[in-house]
Protein backbone atom coordinates (compact mmCIF):
# COMPACT_ATOMS: atom_id res chain seq x y z
CA UNK A 1 0.00 0.00 0.00
CA UNK A 2 2.69 2.58 1.07
CA UNK A 3 4.49 1.98 -2.41
CA UNK A 4 1.35 3.06 -4.41
CA UNK A 5 1.07 5.70 -2.44
CA UNK A 6 4.44 6.80 -3.10
CA UNK A 7 3.65 6.43 -6.73
CA UNK A 8 0.80 8.62 -6.55
CA UNK A 9 2.48 10.84 -4.82
CA UNK A 10 5.24 11.00 -7.56
CA UNK A 11 3.03 11.82 -9.92
CA UNK A 12 1.68 14.93 -8.09
CA UNK A 13 -1.49 13.76 -6.44
CA UNK A 14 -3.02 14.52 -3.07
CA UNK A 15 -2.16 11.00 -0.92
CA UNK A 16 -3.57 10.26 2.26
CA UNK A 17 -4.32 7.16 4.17
CA UNK A 18 -4.95 5.25 7.36
CA UNK A 19 -3.10 2.76 9.76
CA UNK A 20 -3.61 1.43 12.77
CA UNK A 21 -0.29 2.76 14.44
CA UNK A 22 2.52 4.96 13.68
CA UNK A 23 5.55 3.06 12.45
CA UNK A 24 8.85 4.09 11.16
CA UNK A 25 7.31 3.50 7.51
CA UNK A 26 4.50 5.85 7.89
CA UNK A 27 6.61 8.59 9.95
CA UNK A 28 8.61 8.03 6.31
CA UNK A 29 5.65 8.54 4.41
CA UNK A 30 4.25 11.46 6.64
CA UNK A 31 8.29 13.20 6.61
CA UNK A 32 7.70 12.84 2.40
CA UNK A 33 4.58 14.95 2.61
CA UNK A 34 1.78 12.24 2.73
CA UNK A 35 -0.75 12.64 5.03
CA UNK A 36 -1.19 9.51 7.36
CA UNK A 37 -4.35 9.32 9.89
CA UNK A 38 -4.41 6.76 12.97
CA UNK A 39 -8.07 7.22 13.43
CA UNK A 40 -10.65 5.45 11.02
CA UNK A 41 -13.07 7.96 11.32
CA UNK A 42 -13.78 10.26 8.36
CA UNK A 43 -13.09 12.95 10.63
CA UNK A 44 -9.89 12.39 10.45
CA UNK A 45 -10.16 12.61 6.72
CA UNK A 46 -8.28 15.25 4.57
CA UNK A 47 -10.51 18.82 4.43
CA UNK A 48 -10.59 18.47 0.89
CA UNK A 49 -12.00 14.80 0.61
CA UNK A 50 -14.38 15.57 3.60
CA UNK A 51 -16.04 18.13 2.14
CA UNK A 52 -16.69 15.76 -1.22
CA UNK A 53 -18.23 13.79 1.10
CA UNK A 54 -20.47 16.44 2.30
CA UNK A 55 -21.39 17.47 -1.15
CA UNK A 56 -21.83 14.04 -2.75
CA UNK A 57 -18.57 14.66 -5.24
CA UNK A 58 -17.23 11.33 -5.73
CA UNK A 59 -15.35 11.28 -8.97
CA UNK A 60 -11.88 13.56 -7.62
CA UNK A 61 -10.77 10.46 -5.91
CA UNK A 62 -9.23 7.08 -5.91
CA UNK A 63 -10.11 5.25 -3.19
CA UNK A 64 -7.28 1.79 -2.55
CA UNK A 65 -7.78 -0.31 0.15
CA UNK A 66 -5.98 -3.64 1.20
CA UNK A 67 -8.18 -6.46 2.28
CA UNK A 68 -5.99 -6.86 5.34
CA UNK A 69 -8.46 -4.67 6.48
CA UNK A 70 -12.02 -5.60 7.40
CA UNK A 71 -14.82 -4.58 4.69
CA UNK A 72 -17.12 -3.72 7.85
CA UNK A 73 -14.25 -1.28 9.08
CA UNK A 74 -16.13 1.80 9.54
CA UNK A 75 -13.84 3.92 7.21
CA UNK A 76 -14.33 1.94 4.51
CA UNK A 77 -18.31 1.80 5.15
CA UNK A 78 -18.11 5.46 5.20
CA UNK A 79 -17.02 6.07 1.77
CA UNK A 80 -19.02 3.36 0.82
CA UNK A 81 -22.29 4.68 2.03
CA UNK A 82 -21.12 8.01 0.32
CA UNK A 83 -20.54 6.91 -3.11
CA UNK A 84 -17.35 6.16 -3.75
CA UNK A 85 -15.91 2.94 -5.81
CA UNK A 86 -13.07 1.19 -3.37
CA UNK A 87 -10.69 -0.61 -5.47
CA UNK A 88 -8.20 -3.41 -3.73
CA UNK A 89 -4.70 -2.57 -4.19
CA UNK A 90 -4.18 -5.71 -6.57
CA UNK A 91 -6.73 -3.89 -9.00
CA UNK A 92 -4.44 -0.87 -9.03
CA UNK A 93 -1.46 -2.75 -10.01
CA UNK A 94 -3.15 -4.28 -12.74
CA UNK A 95 -4.25 -1.36 -13.97
CA UNK A 96 -0.76 0.10 -13.63
CA UNK A 97 0.82 -2.78 -15.58
CA UNK A 98 -1.61 -2.56 -18.25
CA UNK A 99 0.87 0.43 -19.42
CA UNK A 100 4.37 -1.12 -18.58
CA UNK A 101 5.70 -5.06 -19.90
CA UNK A 102 5.26 -6.57 -16.15
CA UNK A 103 7.91 -8.83 -14.58
CA UNK A 104 5.77 -10.14 -11.72
CA UNK A 105 7.04 -12.75 -8.55
CA UNK A 106 5.19 -15.11 -6.77
CA UNK A 107 5.31 -17.53 -3.96
CA UNK A 108 4.37 -17.99 -0.39
CA UNK A 109 7.75 -16.76 0.41
CA UNK A 110 10.81 -15.64 -0.81
CA UNK A 111 8.84 -13.05 -3.58
CA UNK A 112 10.14 -9.78 -1.57
CA UNK A 113 13.85 -10.77 -1.60
CA UNK A 114 13.62 -11.87 -5.10
CA UNK A 115 11.58 -9.23 -6.42
CA UNK A 116 13.69 -6.64 -4.58
CA UNK A 117 16.63 -8.37 -6.17
CA UNK A 118 15.25 -8.06 -9.90
CA UNK A 119 14.59 -4.51 -9.22
CA UNK A 120 18.66 -3.88 -8.19
CA UNK A 121 19.78 -6.20 -11.35
CA UNK A 122 18.05 -3.96 -13.46
CA UNK A 123 18.82 -0.87 -11.81
CA UNK A 124 22.40 -1.14 -11.80
CA UNK A 125 22.41 -2.56 -15.79
CA UNK A 126 20.72 0.99 -15.83
CA UNK A 127 17.63 -0.46 -17.33
CA UNK A 128 14.87 2.10 -16.61
CA UNK A 129 12.76 0.07 -13.94
CA UNK A 130 9.79 0.70 -11.40
CA UNK A 131 8.86 -1.64 -9.10
CA UNK A 132 6.17 -1.60 -6.33
CA UNK A 133 7.78 -4.25 -3.34
CA UNK A 134 6.91 -5.44 -0.33
CA UNK A 135 9.93 -4.60 2.13
CA UNK A 136 12.14 -1.72 2.11
CA UNK A 137 15.05 -2.01 -0.30
CA UNK A 138 17.80 -0.84 2.12
CA UNK A 139 19.83 0.88 -0.75
CA UNK A 140 16.51 2.98 -1.34
CA UNK A 141 15.07 3.33 1.88
CA UNK A 142 11.57 2.99 0.01
CA UNK A 143 9.21 0.19 -1.08
CA UNK A 144 9.18 2.14 -4.24
CA UNK A 145 12.02 2.66 -6.87
CA UNK A 146 11.00 5.27 -10.21
CA UNK A 147 12.41 5.11 -13.56
CA UNK A 148 12.76 8.63 -13.60
CA UNK A 149 11.66 10.99 -16.64
CA UNK A 150 12.01 9.91 -20.11
CA UNK A 151 11.14 6.18 -20.18
CA UNK A 152 7.26 6.28 -20.85
CA UNK A 153 7.25 2.48 -20.92
CA UNK A 154 9.57 1.17 -17.85
CA UNK A 155 9.83 -2.24 -17.02
CA UNK A 156 7.80 -2.72 -13.91
CA UNK A 157 8.70 -5.18 -10.78
CA UNK A 158 5.86 -6.63 -9.11
CA UNK A 159 5.44 -9.20 -5.96
CA UNK A 160 2.37 -11.37 -7.39
CA UNK A 161 0.64 -11.50 -3.97
CA UNK A 162 -1.54 -14.78 -3.59
CA UNK A 163 -3.28 -13.28 -0.45
CA UNK A 164 -6.76 -13.31 -1.46
CA UNK A 165 -6.12 -14.17 -4.85
CA UNK A 166 -4.69 -10.59 -5.96
CA UNK A 167 -2.64 -12.04 -7.77
CA UNK A 168 -4.79 -13.01 -10.71
CA UNK A 169 -5.69 -9.03 -11.92
CA UNK A 170 -1.35 -9.18 -13.19
CA UNK A 171 -0.61 -10.46 -16.72
CA UNK A 172 2.92 -10.27 -16.90
CA UNK A 173 5.34 -11.02 -19.75
CA UNK A 174 7.56 -12.64 -17.45
CA UNK A 175 7.43 -14.27 -13.97
CA UNK A 176 9.04 -16.59 -11.69
CA UNK A 177 6.77 -18.71 -8.56
CA UNK A 178 9.03 -19.26 -5.86
CA UNK A 179 7.38 -21.84 -3.91
CA UNK A 180 3.70 -22.70 -3.17
CA UNK A 181 3.22 -24.53 0.38
CA UNK A 182 0.44 -24.60 1.98
CA UNK A 183 -0.57 -20.92 3.06
CA UNK A 184 -3.77 -18.31 3.68
CA UNK A 185 -6.07 -21.40 4.47
CA UNK A 186 -8.37 -18.78 6.27
CA UNK A 187 -8.76 -17.80 2.59
CA UNK A 188 -8.73 -20.86 0.15
CA UNK A 189 -9.84 -23.36 2.66
CA UNK A 190 -7.67 -26.14 1.49
CA UNK A 191 -3.75 -26.39 -0.34
CA UNK A 192 -5.23 -27.67 -3.19
CA UNK A 193 -7.41 -24.88 -3.52
CA UNK A 194 -4.44 -22.37 -3.25
CA UNK A 195 -2.40 -24.74 -6.30
CA UNK A 196 -5.03 -24.12 -8.23
CA UNK A 197 -5.37 -20.03 -8.00
CA UNK A 198 -1.49 -20.45 -8.93
CA UNK A 199 -1.92 -22.33 -11.50
CA UNK A 200 -3.99 -19.81 -13.16
CA UNK A 201 -2.14 -16.73 -12.13
CA UNK A 202 0.84 -18.94 -14.39
CA UNK A 203 -1.50 -19.15 -17.03
CA UNK A 204 -1.68 -15.81 -17.16
CA UNK A 205 1.62 -15.24 -17.69
CA UNK A 206 2.86 -14.53 -21.38
CA UNK A 207 4.27 -17.51 -23.69
CA UNK A 208 7.37 -18.39 -23.02
CA UNK A 209 7.35 -15.92 -19.56
CA UNK A 210 7.12 -18.50 -16.97
CA UNK A 211 9.85 -19.54 -14.44
CA UNK A 212 9.44 -22.09 -11.83
CA UNK A 213 11.11 -23.23 -9.10
CA UNK A 214 11.86 -27.26 -9.68
CA UNK A 215 10.16 -27.72 -6.64
CA UNK A 216 6.84 -26.12 -7.73
CA UNK A 217 6.67 -27.34 -11.35
CA UNK A 218 5.07 -30.64 -10.95
CA UNK A 219 2.08 -29.46 -8.47
CA UNK A 220 1.39 -26.42 -10.49
CA UNK A 221 1.55 -28.30 -13.72
CA UNK A 222 -1.15 -31.04 -12.63
CA UNK A 223 -3.61 -28.00 -10.95
CA UNK A 224 -3.32 -26.16 -14.05
CA UNK A 225 -6.44 -26.09 -17.00
CA UNK A 226 -4.18 -26.36 -19.67
CA UNK A 227 -0.85 -27.18 -20.03
CA UNK A 228 1.92 -24.88 -19.29
CA UNK A 229 4.88 -24.06 -21.24
CA UNK A 230 7.67 -23.04 -18.62
CA UNK A 231 11.45 -23.07 -17.36
CA UNK A 232 12.60 -24.30 -14.15
CA UNK A 233 15.46 -23.05 -11.44
CA UNK A 234 17.03 -24.00 -8.42
CA UNK A 235 19.52 -24.47 -5.74
CA UNK A 236 21.79 -27.40 -5.82
CA UNK A 237 24.46 -28.98 -3.22
CA UNK A 238 27.55 -28.95 -4.97
CA UNK A 239 28.24 -31.81 -7.03
CA UNK A 240 24.20 -32.94 -7.35
CA UNK A 241 22.86 -33.31 -11.05
CA UNK A 242 20.83 -30.27 -12.70
CA UNK A 243 19.44 -32.88 -15.08
CA UNK A 244 18.35 -35.06 -11.95
CA UNK A 245 16.35 -32.22 -10.84
CA UNK A 246 15.41 -30.95 -14.18
CA UNK A 247 16.85 -27.30 -13.91
CA UNK A 248 16.17 -26.34 -17.67
CA UNK A 249 16.40 -22.43 -17.30
CA UNK A 250 19.23 -21.70 -14.37
CA UNK A 251 20.46 -23.09 -11.01
CA UNK A 252 23.05 -22.16 -8.69
CA UNK A 253 25.51 -24.43 -6.56
CA UNK A 254 25.67 -23.91 -3.29
CA UNK A 255 28.97 -25.02 -1.39
CA UNK A 256 27.46 -26.37 1.65
CA UNK A 257 30.91 -25.59 3.57
CA UNK A 258 31.76 -22.09 2.31
CA UNK A 259 34.63 -20.14 3.52
CA UNK A 260 33.28 -18.68 7.92
CA UNK A 261 31.70 -15.82 7.43
CA UNK A 262 33.75 -14.27 10.17
CA UNK A 263 36.92 -14.70 7.80
CA UNK A 264 35.23 -13.20 4.41
CA UNK A 265 32.24 -11.55 5.63
CA UNK A 266 30.82 -13.00 2.34
CA UNK A 267 28.89 -16.01 1.43
CA UNK A 268 29.03 -17.29 -2.26
CA UNK A 269 27.73 -19.77 -4.53
CA UNK A 270 27.75 -20.71 -8.44
CA UNK A 271 25.24 -18.98 -10.65
CA UNK A 272 24.44 -21.63 -13.66
CA UNK A 273 22.27 -19.43 -16.40
CA UNK A 274 21.82 -21.56 -19.44
CA UNK A 275 23.91 -20.74 -22.66
CA UNK A 276 26.24 -18.79 -20.21
CA UNK A 277 29.57 -20.12 -18.64
CA UNK A 278 29.26 -20.66 -14.70
CA UNK A 279 29.62 -17.62 -12.51
CA UNK A 280 30.89 -16.77 -9.06
CA UNK A 281 28.67 -14.83 -7.04
CA UNK A 282 30.25 -13.31 -3.61
CA UNK A 283 27.34 -11.49 -1.75
CA UNK A 284 25.66 -10.38 1.83
CA UNK A 285 22.81 -12.92 1.53
CA UNK A 286 23.90 -16.33 3.17
CA UNK A 287 21.50 -19.36 2.51
CA UNK A 288 20.48 -22.10 -0.20
CA UNK A 289 17.05 -19.94 -0.47
CA UNK A 290 19.12 -16.90 -1.10
CA UNK A 291 21.15 -18.28 -3.68
CA UNK A 292 17.56 -19.57 -5.65
CA UNK A 293 16.10 -16.32 -5.16
CA UNK A 294 18.95 -14.40 -6.72
CA UNK A 295 18.83 -17.53 -9.66
CA UNK A 296 15.39 -16.59 -10.66
CA UNK A 297 16.04 -12.64 -10.19
CA UNK A 298 18.97 -12.96 -12.45
CA UNK A 299 17.10 -14.91 -14.90
CA UNK A 300 14.19 -12.19 -14.98
CA UNK A 301 16.76 -9.63 -15.34
CA UNK A 302 18.24 -11.53 -18.13
CA UNK A 303 14.97 -11.64 -19.99
CA UNK A 304 14.36 -8.38 -19.53
CA UNK A 305 18.00 -7.31 -21.67
CA UNK A 306 20.55 -7.11 -18.33
CA UNK A 307 24.11 -8.60 -19.77
CA UNK A 308 25.04 -12.36 -17.53
CA UNK A 309 28.07 -11.20 -17.31
CA UNK A 310 26.78 -8.15 -15.33
CA UNK A 311 25.41 -9.96 -12.48
CA UNK A 312 27.90 -11.26 -9.77
CA UNK A 313 29.30 -7.75 -9.44
CA UNK A 314 25.59 -6.27 -9.13
CA UNK A 315 25.13 -8.84 -6.88
CA UNK A 316 28.04 -8.34 -4.79
CA UNK A 317 26.90 -4.46 -4.53
CA UNK A 318 22.94 -6.04 -3.54
CA UNK A 319 22.78 -4.39 0.65
CA UNK A 320 19.66 -6.14 1.45
CA UNK A 321 16.07 -5.60 2.54
CA UNK A 322 14.79 -4.69 5.68
CA UNK A 323 13.60 -7.54 7.79
CA UNK A 324 14.79 -10.43 5.11
CA UNK A 325 17.78 -11.57 7.53
CA UNK A 326 18.91 -8.12 7.91
CA UNK A 327 21.75 -8.09 10.44
CA UNK A 328 20.64 -5.35 12.80
CA UNK A 329 23.70 -5.24 15.06
CA UNK A 330 27.08 -7.12 15.33
CA UNK A 331 29.86 -6.59 17.52
CA UNK A 332 32.00 -9.44 18.35
CA UNK A 333 30.81 -12.98 19.00
CA UNK A 334 27.21 -11.16 19.73
CA UNK A 335 24.85 -10.37 17.05
CA UNK A 336 20.95 -9.47 16.32
CA UNK A 337 19.21 -10.76 13.02
CA UNK A 338 16.08 -9.50 12.22
CA UNK A 339 14.00 -11.79 9.51
CA UNK A 340 10.41 -12.01 8.34
CA UNK A 341 9.68 -15.70 8.76
CA UNK A 342 6.45 -16.42 9.78
CA UNK A 343 6.17 -19.58 7.58
CA UNK A 344 7.07 -22.74 8.52
CA UNK A 345 9.88 -23.17 5.15
CA UNK A 346 10.65 -19.70 6.01
CA UNK A 347 11.83 -20.40 9.74
CA UNK A 348 13.97 -23.37 8.41
CA UNK A 349 15.73 -21.16 5.85
CA UNK A 350 16.35 -18.33 8.34
CA UNK A 351 18.19 -20.77 10.96
CA UNK A 352 19.96 -22.64 8.37
CA UNK A 353 21.33 -18.92 6.89
CA UNK A 354 22.55 -18.23 10.51
CA UNK A 355 23.94 -21.37 10.88
CA UNK A 356 25.72 -20.32 7.57
CA UNK A 357 26.80 -16.61 9.03
CA UNK A 358 27.89 -17.21 12.47
CA UNK A 359 28.81 -21.09 12.36
CA UNK A 360 29.90 -22.68 15.71
CA UNK A 361 27.79 -20.17 17.75
CA UNK A 362 24.64 -21.20 19.94
CA UNK A 363 21.59 -19.61 17.73
CA UNK A 364 18.71 -18.29 19.93
CA UNK A 365 15.45 -17.60 18.45
CA UNK A 366 12.69 -15.00 18.80
CA UNK A 367 9.38 -15.97 17.01
CA UNK A 368 6.06 -14.31 17.33
CA UNK A 369 3.33 -16.36 15.32
CA UNK A 370 1.28 -14.14 13.13
CA UNK A 371 -2.31 -14.97 12.81
CA UNK A 372 -4.14 -17.47 14.80
CA UNK A 373 -5.69 -18.88 12.02
CA UNK A 374 -2.02 -19.43 10.52
CA UNK A 375 -0.70 -20.80 13.90
CA UNK A 376 -3.69 -23.04 14.28
CA UNK A 377 -2.66 -24.62 10.71
CA UNK A 378 0.71 -25.46 11.05
CA UNK A 379 1.67 -26.00 15.18
CA UNK A 380 3.22 -29.17 14.20
CA UNK A 381 5.47 -27.56 11.51
CA UNK A 382 6.07 -24.56 13.44
CA UNK A 383 7.44 -26.89 16.42
CA UNK A 384 9.40 -29.16 14.38
CA UNK A 385 11.09 -25.74 12.22
CA UNK A 386 12.15 -23.99 15.89
CA UNK A 387 13.22 -27.52 17.23
CA UNK A 388 16.67 -26.62 15.22
CA UNK A 389 17.61 -23.30 17.42
CA UNK A 390 19.93 -23.96 20.26
CA UNK A 391 16.97 -22.25 22.83
CA UNK A 392 13.77 -20.32 21.52
CA UNK A 393 11.32 -17.55 22.96
CA UNK A 394 7.89 -17.70 21.81
CA UNK A 395 6.34 -14.52 21.93
CA UNK A 396 1.87 -14.28 21.90
CA UNK A 397 0.48 -14.27 18.69
CA UNK A 398 0.21 -11.27 16.93
CA UNK A 399 -3.30 -11.27 15.55
CA UNK A 400 -3.51 -8.47 12.88
CA UNK A 401 -6.82 -8.63 11.69
CA UNK A 402 -8.02 -11.83 13.57
CA UNK A 403 -9.83 -12.70 16.55
CA UNK A 404 -8.36 -14.98 18.93
CA UNK A 405 -9.34 -18.67 18.29
CA UNK A 406 -9.98 -20.59 21.49
CA UNK A 407 -7.21 -23.11 22.69
CA UNK A 408 -4.61 -21.55 19.89
CA UNK A 409 -1.82 -19.75 21.82
CA UNK A 410 2.07 -19.48 21.63
CA UNK A 411 2.17 -22.13 24.44
CA UNK A 412 0.77 -24.68 22.10
CA UNK A 413 4.08 -24.84 19.91
CA UNK A 414 6.51 -24.22 22.58
CA UNK A 415 5.20 -27.78 24.09
CA UNK A 416 5.69 -29.47 20.58
CA UNK A 417 8.89 -28.22 20.11
CA UNK A 418 12.01 -31.32 21.09
CA UNK A 419 15.75 -31.01 22.10
CA UNK A 420 15.48 -27.32 21.96
CA UNK A 421 14.53 -24.77 25.42
CA UNK A 422 12.32 -22.93 25.06
CA UNK A 423 10.50 -19.70 27.00
CA UNK A 424 6.58 -18.39 26.28
CA UNK A 425 6.34 -15.20 28.37
CA UNK A 426 4.25 -12.16 28.41
CA UNK A 427 5.94 -9.78 26.52
CA UNK A 428 6.29 -7.81 29.79
CA UNK A 429 8.95 -10.25 30.82
CA UNK A 430 10.25 -10.94 27.49
CA UNK A 431 13.62 -9.06 28.66
CA UNK A 432 14.08 -10.15 31.80
CA UNK A 433 14.15 -13.67 30.28
CA UNK A 434 16.08 -12.61 27.31
CA UNK A 435 19.05 -11.83 29.59
CA UNK A 436 18.52 -14.84 31.59
CA UNK A 437 18.96 -17.18 28.76
CA UNK A 438 22.66 -14.64 27.86
CA UNK A 439 22.41 -15.06 23.88
CA UNK A 440 25.20 -15.08 21.71
CA UNK A 441 23.21 -14.56 18.45
CA UNK A 442 19.60 -13.87 18.40
CA UNK A 443 17.21 -14.31 15.31
CA UNK A 444 14.15 -12.62 15.75
CA UNK A 445 11.19 -14.28 13.44
CA UNK A 446 8.12 -12.95 12.66
CA UNK A 447 5.83 -10.88 10.51
CA UNK A 448 4.37 -8.27 13.21
CA UNK A 449 5.51 -6.04 15.16
CA UNK A 450 8.51 -7.69 17.56
CA UNK A 451 10.95 -5.87 15.48
CA UNK A 452 9.96 -3.47 18.11
CA UNK A 453 11.95 -5.19 21.03
CA UNK A 454 15.14 -5.15 18.60
CA UNK A 455 17.12 -2.38 20.60
CA UNK A 456 15.92 -2.88 24.23
CA UNK A 457 17.54 -6.68 23.29
CA UNK A 458 20.64 -5.35 22.49
CA UNK A 459 20.69 -2.75 25.29
CA UNK A 460 20.27 -6.23 27.56
CA UNK A 461 22.70 -8.27 25.59
CA UNK A 462 25.26 -5.83 26.17
CA UNK A 463 25.05 -4.22 29.71
CA UNK A 464 27.88 -1.91 29.50
CA UNK A 465 26.13 -0.05 26.40
CA UNK A 466 28.72 0.69 24.59
CA UNK A 467 28.17 1.78 20.87
CA UNK A 468 27.40 -1.50 18.77
CA UNK A 469 28.69 -1.38 15.26
CA UNK A 470 26.65 -3.00 12.30
CA UNK A 471 28.56 -5.47 10.17
CA UNK A 472 26.43 -7.59 7.94
CA UNK A 473 28.10 -10.83 6.93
Amino acid sequence: MSALARWFHAQGATVAGYDRTSTALTQALESEGIEVSYKGDVAALPAALQADISSGQNDRWTIVWTPAIPRDFALITALTEAGFNLHKRAEILGELSRERPLLAVAGTHGKTTTSTLLAHLLAHASLPVEAFLGGIALGQGSNLLLAGKGHPRPWMVAEADEFDRSFLTLHPQYAAITSIDADHLDIYGTHASMLAAFAAFAGQVKPGGLLLHADTASAISEAAVETLSHSTYGALPAGASMEALGLAAAYSTVDRNPTPSSTTGLAQFTLHLQGHPPMLVQWNMPGAHNAANATAAAHLAVCAGMSPAAIPAALAAFPGVARRFEIKHHQGQKAIIDDYAHHPREIEGAIAAARLAFPNQPITGVFQPHLFSRTQDFMESFARALSALDACILLPIYPARELPIPGVDAQGIGEKMVGCPVECPPESRFLDVLEKMDPTVLLFMGAGDLNQWIEPAWDRMNPAKTTPTINTP
